[in-house]
């Protein structure tokens, strides 16, 4: 029954508006800046100092440019936590993700967001 309760716990919160579809520039956060954006992109410079963190919100596809590399913790909803040791340089292509970070070090990337 306890199994039954949290997966369906779970399942709520992942299909959740609250939770999935959350836009990060919607909390004003100070790391995080929109550089260009049309109805294809959406280009924003991440750069927060140690200890900044970020609330719950989505990415669609993206593409991640590291201009300062370091640590950041990511959680997805499921309660799992990674620790990405990005380096400088380094470009990443990501999907489409759900999560909260928090930064371990000072970082700085792009991200380049494809819009449907």
């Amino acid at each position: 029954m306890h199994r039954l309760i949290a997966l369906t716990g779970t399942f709520v919160l992942l299909c959740s508006s609250a939770v999935y579809g959350q836009d990060v520039m919607q909390y004003g956060v100070k790391h995080i800046k929109v550089l260009a954006e049309d109805d294809k992109v959406r280009v924003l410079r991440f750069a927060p100092k140690k200890g900044d963190k970020t609330p719950i919100h989505s990415h669609p596809y993206m593409v991640v440019y590291v201009v300062k590399g370091g640590r950041l913790k990511t959680t997805l909803p499921d309660g799992s936590i990674k620790v990405l040791d990005l380096k400088t340089g380094e470009v990443l292509l990501r999907q489409p993700v759900t999560h909260t970070d928090e930064a371990i070090d000072d970082v700085e990337a792009i991200l380049v967001e494809m819009k449907h």
